[in-house]
């Protein structure tokens, strides 16, 4: 009954998350209606209808989009910052040597691009079996802000708060507490379709829920979520700043040996990454007097 239990609470983060975003949503529109109607003052003659259209431009546009999910990123990141580190006992600012291990760091930078690429040719593959879909996703990520064009704000939310807030609901909370209940690759599994299912589109969805076994897995094994939060850095860093650069050629034999030479660089990656949190967790053990835990 007590699992039972544990595993109906795993739910309240990514609800909780929602609320957040809905509140970021309706305290921005407020703030700008406030806003512009104390602007126009009753001396200027300006129509309800004319307020009203000056707010739906403004609402539509990407820099209020932006402004809006960065406000709900450093909400995220206070609400579920605290919960982790005060109910799941993070560790708040550890030394970086008792996180990392230069092996795994090594590991988590070739992990970065393979994914990057995997995910592409995931995108492209769905997108051949249901196109109406693909098209979906763009207009979502045009309307959103995420172009060629995007601004600094958009950056910012994209490769820093992004990583932090979105590590902290689902792999910091929602994966610690669905561990009470389930083993861990179900847990696993499980936070991973919550991931993928908060993007709420099918494309993304489901390239995010793998990117999300993926963080799990860096998490559990690192035994630390900063591991998976720099992993997230680096792949939102790939996919926006420097998406010009991963270009995969046109040809079939270019096409196949690109993806031979990103599922080679993710299972290196993997496999440096475990060397180097086995190391990692060897050091810690040694530095505090327990065994060590090969996890």
């Amino acid at each position: 009954m007590k699992k039972a239990g544990s595993f109906f609470f795993t739910f309240v983060p990514a609800l909780l998350a929602l609320g957040l975003q809905f509140a970021a949503m309706f305290f921005a529109m407020g703030v700008s209606s406030l806003t512009e109607f104390l602007w126009y003052s009753p001396s200027k003659k300006i129509s309800f209808s004319e307020i009203s259209t000056d707010l739906s431009v403004l609402w539509s546009s990407q820099r209020f989009n932006t402004g809006i999910m960065i406000l709900f990123s450093i909400s995220c990141i206070a609400v579920f910052g605290l919960w982790y580190y005060s109910r799941y006992e993070g560790n708040f600012l550890p030394k970086p040597s008792a996180v990392f291990h230069p092996v795994s760091i090594v590991g988590l930078i070739l992990l970065a691009p393979a994914a990057q690429y995997l995910c592409s040719y995931l995108i492209s593959f769905i997108s051949v079996l249901f196109p109406s879909w693909l098209e979906a996703y763009q207009k979502l990520m045009e309307n959103a802000g995420f172009s060629d064009s995007s601004g600094i704000g958009m950056l910012i939310y994209t490769v820093l708060l992004a990583p932090f807030s979105e590590e902290l609901i689902f792999r910091g909370v929602t994966l610690r507490q669905a561990k009470k209940a389930l083993p861990f690759w179900a847990a696993n599994l499980f936070q991973a379709v919550l991931f993928g299912a908060f993007h709420m589109n099918m494309i993304q969805g489901i390239y995010a829920c793998c990117l999300g076994l993926l963080l799990g897995y860096i998490c559990e094994k690192s035994g630390s979520i900063y591991n998976s939060i720099l992993l997230h850095f680096l792949f939102n860093l790939l996919g926006t700043v420097l998406s010009g650069f991963l270009t995969m050629g046109t040809s079939a034999l270019s096409l196949i040996a690109c993806f031979l030479v990103s599922l080679l660089a993710g299972i290196l990656g993997i496999f440096l990454f475990r060397l180097g949190a086995e190391k990692t967790a060897q050091r810690n053990a040694f530095i505090s007097g327990s065994p060590s835990d090969s996890e």
